[in-house]
C-alpha cells in the first residue's frame, strides 16, 4: 500500500470549516460579485468630484474580491510591465519638476488607475461570461443615465441644468464635455452588436432606440473627438465582426442595421438641429476654432511641448507642462513623452501596441468574438481620439483594457489540451 494512502494529508484534516470554505469558493463565478460589477459600472457616470463613488465602490469591491480568492492572471505580467514603466518614467521625471506636489498627486492617479486595469483582466479571466455580463449591463445602465442627463438638461427638461452643462454643451455628471461624450461610444458600440445578434423586434424595438439615445446624447456635448471616436469605432466593428461573423448572416444583419440605425439617427439629429441654438454650436464646432491656430494655440503649443520632451528625454515631471504653458497637451503620447520621456513614451505605446496586435489575432480567431470585437473596436477608436486629447485619466479606458486581455487569457478548455 502507498504511503500517501496510508497516511492522508494532514492539512486536509486540520483545514478549519471557514478556510475549506475560502479555499473552495470561487468568487469570481458568484451572484455576490456580479451585483459588486454591476453596481461599479452603473455610477461609473458620475465623476463631478474626486475621488468619485466609482472609486471608492471601486476599492471596496477589489478589496473584497480578492480577499475572497479573485488571483491575478499570470499572462498580465507582459502588458502590466510596459504600464509600469509609465509609471516609472513620470516617477523619474518627477525628481526636477517644478511643481512636485502636481506631479505626484497624477502618479498616484495613474497608478490607482493601472491597478484598476489589472482588477478587470483578472475578474473577467475568472468568469468571462458572468463578469462580462455584468459590466456591461452596468455600463449601459450608465450610458442611459449619462445620455438621458444630457439630453434632458441640453433642452431644458430637467430644473437646474446647469450643472448638466458645459460650455453650452452636454455633459450629464461629468467635468467635462470631451469625456462624457467618449465615455457613450462603448456602449453605443456593444446595443449595435446587440442588434446584429438578435431577432428583428428586440432589435428596433429595444436596443435600437438604446442605441439613438445614447448616440443622441454623444451629438450633443459637441465633441469633435467622440464625433471621431463613434466613427471610428463603428467602422471598426463593422470590418472586423463581417471578417469574423459570429453566425452565417450575421454579414447581412450588419448592413441592414447599418441603414436602419442611419435612418434612426438621421431623423433624431435632424429634429435636433431644427433647434437654432443647436445649430448654431454645431456650425461652430465643425470648423476649426481660434484656439486651434492662433498663435500660442493648440497646434504651436504642442509644437512647443515636442521641443521641451527632445530637451529632457527623461521628462519634466507628470502634470508640470500644463502649468508652465498655460495649457494642456491635447494629445496623450506628446503628454506622456514629456510628463515622462522615452521611458514613459515605450511604455505607453508599447502597452497600446501589444493590446492591438494580439486583440487582432483574438478577434479573428478566439471564442466570445462578439462581445471582444465590441471592447477592441471601441478601444481602437479611443487610442485614435488620444491623438487630439489626454485620455490617459479616462476610468473606460483600463475597464476595456481588462475586458481585452482578460477574454484574451481566458482560454477554454479545448485550448489547455491542444496545449
Amino acid at each position: 500500500m502507498s504511503a500517501y494512502a496510508a497516511h492522508p494529508a494532514p492539512q486536509t484534516q486540520d483545514m478549519s470549516s471557514s478556510a475549506r470554505w475560502s479555499h473552495g469558493l470561487d468568487i469570481a463565478n458568484t451572484a455576490f460579485a456580479s451585483v459588486l460589477l454591476f453596481c461599479l459600472m452603473a455610477i461609473s457616470h458620475y465623476v463631478l468630484r474626486e475621488p468619485a463613488p466609482y472609486d471608492l465602490l471601486m476599492v471596496a469591491t477589489a478589496g473584497m474580491l480578492f480577499m475572497l480568492g479573485l488571483r491575478i492572471p499570470a499572462g498580465v505580467a507582459l502588458p502590466f510591465g510596459l504600464m509600469v514603466l509609465v509609471l516609472c518614467g513620470y516617477m523619474i521625471g518627477g525628481t526636477g519638476a517644478r511643481y512636485i506636489d502636481m506631479s505626484i498627486k497624477f502618479l498616484q492617479t495613474s497608478t490607482y488607475l493601472t491597478l484598476t486595469f489589472v482588477f478587470y483582466t483578472a475578474v473577467v479571466t475568472a468568469s468571462p461570461d458572468r463578469a462580462l455580463k455584468a459590466l456591461w449591463g452596468g455600463y449601459i445602465f450608465a450610458g442611459l443615465c449619462a445620455a438621458a442627463l444630457g439630453i434632458g438638461g441640453y433642452l431644458g427638461f430637467i430644473p437646474g441644468a446647469d450643472i448638466l452643462l458645459g460650455s453650452g454643451r452636454a455633459k450629464g455628471l461629468f467635468e467635462d464635455p470631451n469625456v462624457y461624450g467618449p465615455f457613450l461610444v462603448p456602449p453605443t458600440i456593444y446595443a449595435i452588436w446587440r442588434m446584429t445578434t438578435r431577432g428583428v423586434t428586440p432589435a428596433v424595438f429595444f436596443w435600437g432606440p438604446i442605441a439613438t439615445v445614447l448616440v443622441l446624447g454623444l451629438f450633443l456635448s459637441f465633441s469633435r473627438g467622440a464625433w471621431l471616436h463613434m466613427m471610428l469605432s463603428a467602422a471598426a466593428f463593422a470590418v472586423l465582426a463581417s471578417m469574423a461573423p459570429e453566425t452565417r448572416g450575421q454579414r447581412g444583419r450588419i448592413v441592414m442595421i447599418t441603414i436602419l440605425l442611419g435612418v434612426m439617427l438621421t431623423l433624431a439629429i435632424g429634429w435636433a438641429i431644427t433647434i437654432p441654438e443647436v445649430r448654431e454650436l454645431l456650425e461652430q464646432r465643425l470648423g476649426l476654432q481660434s484656439y486651434d491656430t492662433k498663435q500660442g494655440g493648440r497646434f504651436s503649443g504642442q509644437f512647443e511641448a515636442l521641443k521641451m520632451a527632445m530637451i529632457n528625454p527623461f521628462g519634466i515631471g507628470a502634470n508640470n507642462w500644463g502649468m508652465l504653458a498655460a495649457q494642456d497637451t491635447h494629445n496623450v503620447y506628446l503628454n506622456v513623452f514629456v510628463s515622462g520621456g522615452f521611458i514613459s513614451l515605450v511604455g505607453l505605446v508599447g502597452a497600446f501596441g501589444l493590446t492591438l496586435v494580439r486583440g487582432f489575432k483574438y478577434a479573428m480567431h478566439g471564442p466570445r468574438r462578439g462581445v471582444f470585437i465590441v471592447a477592441f473596436a471601441s478601444f481602437i477608436g479611443l487610442i485614435a481620439e488620444a491623438i487630439i486629447i489626454d485620455i490617459n485619466h479616462w476610468r473606460h479606458l483600463y475597464v476595456l483594457m481588462g475586458m481585452i486581455w482578460g477574454l484574451m487569457l481566458a482560454a477554454p478548455p479545448a485550448t489547455h489540451a491542444r496545449r
